[in-house]
C-alpha cells in the first residue's frame, strides 16, 4: 500500500539554484564526498558507528558484463557511483530537510544543506533509494530521482517493505564530460583521495568502515589503505592565537604530485588548501624517505574557529583573508584572519620539521657560502651580516638565479647601512662622545667599509664579464664570420640613445678610455641634424659615437678649446663602405 507523507516539491527553483552552485573542475569528487558525507551522518545518527558501513561501487563506461571479466579496468573512466550506507534512512525528518534548500536540519554537522545541488552540477542525475522506520514504527522504502529540471524530483514514492534494517543508496548517474578528467580512474588513488577529505575521522577512529568494489569485483577497504599508508606516519601539534585554538595533524603521504599542502578543514571536512612549500621553502617539491621514495607532508588544520567560520558551500571561510589593507580595516580584536591562522600554523610546524630543515638549511647555507667564495666575491658581506636571510633563500638555485636572490639581500643591506648613516649624522653633535654613539658609529663604520668592498668585488668582476663578452665577439666565429657592428656597438654604448638618457651603468666607454665616461654630452648612432647641440646642422651622416668633452679632462689646462672625440665600429672584410666620396 501507497502512502504519501510529505509534498513531493521543493522550496526553490532546483535548476536555478544548480546554476549557481560554483563548482570547480578540480573538485570534481566533491559531489562524492558530499554523497559519504551524508552517508557518515546517517550512520552518526542510527547510533551504529561500531557497525556502519559504507559501500562505494564504481561504475565504469563499456559493457557492464564484459568489465566484470576483465582483470585490469583501471584504464575505463568513471561514469557513476553507488553509494550504500546502513545509517538511518530518509526519515520524515531527513527528507523533509532533504526538500528544503539550504536547511539548517544538520547544522551543527557542518551540513550547509547544498550537497545535492553540488551532485547535479556535475552528474545528470542522482537516484535515492532508502530504507527507514516510520513514527509508527513500520519499515518503508522512500524512492525517487533528482534531476536539474523541473522541481527536481521524478517518480517519488514511499511503500512498506519487510525489510529488516535502515539504509540508503544514492546513484549518482553519468558524470558529466568536463569533469571526467580531474576523478581517478585508479582505485586506490581514489580512495587515497577518500581518505585524504576524511582523514580527521580517521584519525579519530569516528569513520565508519567505507570499501570501494570495481567494475570486476575487487575490494579495497579503507581502513586498510589508511593504516598502512598514513595511520604510523602521522605526527600531532596544537598552538593558540586569540583564545582560540587549533590542532595539526601533519602526515606524510608517498605522493609528490601535490607537493606539499596545508589543508584547512572544518567539521572535520576539508575547506581549502594551500601549498606549503611557499611558505617554508626548504622543504622543497619533495622528500625522499629512508627507502629512497619520494613522500611529501600534507598537514590538515582544525578547530571550532574554522568549524563555525566555513561558508555555505564549503570551499572558503567567512573570516578576512588577511592578504589586502581592506582585509585589515575590517578585522575585528577577536577575529582571526586566514593570514594570522596561517603563520600559527607554520610556526608550529617549523617547530615539528626542525631536525629535518635544520639538515637541509645547513648544507644551503654552505653551498651558498661557497658559491659567494668562489663565484660571487661581491656578496661576502650578507654571509656576516644577513646569514638568517641566507637560510631563507629558496634550495638548489644556481647561477643568476641564485645571484638575483643574493642581489636582493645585498640592496636590503645597502639600505639599512644608509639609515644607520642618517641616524649616525643625525646624532653625532649632540651625542657623539658618548659610549652609545662610539658604538653605533663603530658598527656603521664597519658594515660602510664591508659594503665598499662588496662594491668594488662587485665593479671588479662586472668589467671583467664585460671583457669576456666582448673577447667572445671579437674575431670570427665558427663560419668564419664576424659579429655585426651593432652587435659590438651595442657593448659600448646603447644604440640611437643620448647621454641623458642612460645610467652609468648601462655604458661601458671606460673600454676604450677610462676618462670618457665623464663627458659633458655624448650621441649614439643620431644624425648631426638630430643633434641638440649641434646648431644649424642638415648632415645626415650618423658617426656612431660623438663625445663633447670639456676642455680640462682631456687637454692642457691652458687650451683654448673644447675636445671632440668620434668613435666607428667597422667590421673587418666588409664591402659595402662608400667610396664616391674620397676626401
Amino acid at each position: 500500500m501507497e502512502t504519501v507523507l510529505i509534498k513531493d516539491e521543493f522550496i526553490t527553483n532546483i535548476a536555478g539554484k544548480v546554476r549557481n552552485t560554483k563548482l570547480p573542475k578540480n573538485k570534481a569528487l566533491w559531489p562524492l564526498f558530499e554523497t559519504i558525507s551524508n552517508s557518515i551522518h546517517a550512520i552518526e545518527d542510527n547510533n551504529n558507528l561500531k557497525t556502519g558501513r559504507i559501500t562505494i561501487t564504481l561504475v565504469r563506461n563499456g559493457d557492464q558484463e564484459a568489465l566484470k571479466d576483465l582483470s585490469r579496468v583501471e584504464e575505463y573512466a568513471i561514469k557513476s557511483f553507488i553509494v550504500r550506507d546502513n545509517g538511518i534512512g530518509f526519515n520524515a525528518d531527513n527528507y523533509k530537510s532533504f526538500l528544503t534548500a539550504e536547511s539548517d536540519y544538520k547544522f551543527e554537522k557542518g551540513a550547509k544543506g547544498i550537497g545535492r545541488f553540488v551532485c547535479l552540477k556535475a552528474f545528470r542525475t542522482l537516484k535515492v533509494d532508502s530504507y527507514f522506520l516510520s513514527e509508527d514504527g513500520n519499515m518503508q522504502l522512500r524512492a525517487f530521482e533528482l534531476q536539474p529540471t523541473g522541481n527536481g524530483l521524478s517518480n517519488p514514492q514511499v511503500i512498506s517493505t519487510d525489510a529488516i534494517s535502515t539504509g540508503t543508496t544514492v546513484t549518482l548517474n553519468h558524470l558529466r564530460e568536463e569533469y571526467r578528467p580531474y576523478v581517478p580512474k585508479s582505485m586506490a588513488e581514489l580512495g587515497e583521495r577518500i581518505i585524504e577529505h576524511f582523514l580527521v575521522y580517521f584519525v579519530l577512529e569516528k569513520c565508519p568502515v567505507i570499501s570501494l568494489i570495481d567494475n570486476n569485483g575487487k575490494e579495497i577497504v579503507l581502513q586498510d589503505l589508511y593504516g598502512t599508508t598514513i595511520k604510523s606516519t602521522i605526527e600531532r601539534g596544537q598552538f593558540d592565537m586569540k583564545n582560540k585554538s587549533f590542532s595539526i595533524h601533519l602526515v606524510k603521504l608517498h605522493d609528490s604530485k601535490g607537493g606539499h599542502k596545508i589543508h584547512f578543514c572544518a567539521n572535520e571536512r576539508e575547506v581549502l588548501d594551500e601549498s606549503l612549500t611557499k611558505q617554508i621553502l626548504d622543504l622543497g617539491k619533495s622528500i625522499k624517505d629512508v627507502n629512497d621514495e619520494l613522500f611529501t607532508y600534507q598537514c590538515y588544520v582544525t578547530g571550532s574557529y574554522l568549524d563555525k567560520n566555513v561558508d555555505s558551500e564549503r570551499t572558503s571561510f567567512s573570516f578576512p583573508t588577511g592578504d589586502t589593507d581592506d582585509d585589515d580595516d575590517e578585522n575585528v580584536d577577536d577575529e582571526l584572519t586566514l593570514k594570522e591562522i596561517r603563520k600559527g600554523v607554520v610556526d608550529t610546524l617549523e617547530n615539528m620539521l626542525e631536525p629535518y630543515l635544520k639538515k637541509i638549511r645547513e648544507s644551503k647555507f654552505i653551498a651558498i657560502k661557497n658559491h659567494i667564495s668562489d663565484s660571487a666575491p661581491q656578496f661576502k658581506p650578507i654571509i656576516k651580516y644577513k646569514p638568517d636571510s641566507i637560510r631563507r633563500i629558496q634550495p638548489n638555485l644556481t647561477g643568476n638565479k641564485l645571484n638575483i636572490e643574493l642581489f636582493k639581500l645585498q640592496s636590503e643591506l645597502e639600505l639599512e647601512v644608509k639609515k644607520m648613516s642618517e641616524d649616525v649624522l643625525g646624532v653625532a653633535k649632540d651625542f657623539r662622545d658618548t659610549d652609545e654613539y662610539k658604538e653605533m658609529y663603530n658598527d656603521y663604520i664597519e658594515k660602510f667599509n664591508d659594503i665598499g668592498k662588496s662594491n668594488l668585488a662587485s665593479y671588479i668582476v662586472h668589467r671583467k664579464a664585460v671583457i669576456e663578452l666582448l673577447d667572445l665577439f671579437l674575431g670570427q666565429d665558427d663560419d668564419g664570420k664576424y659579429q655585426t657592428e651593432e652587435t659590438i656597438h651595442r657593448i659600448f654604448f646603447p644604440i640611437k640613445s643620448e647621454s641623458d638618457e642612460i645610467n652609468y651603468e648601462q655604458q661601458n666607454l671606460w673600454l676604450i678610455d677610462e676618462r670618457l665616461s665623464y663627458h659633458s654630452y655624448l650621441s649614439s648612432d643620431k644624425s648631426f641634424k638630430e643633434i641638440a647641440v649641434v646648431e644649424d646642422a642638415n648632415s645626415l651622416d650618423r658617426p656612431d659615437l660623438l663625445i663633447f668633452n670639456d676642455s680640462f679632462a682631456f687637454v692642457n689646462d691652458d687650451a683654448p678649446h673644447n675636445s671632440i672625440v668620434l668613435v666607428e665600429f667597422k667590421r673587418p672584410e666588409r664591402k659595402d663602405y662608400n667610396t664616391v666620396d674620397e676626401k
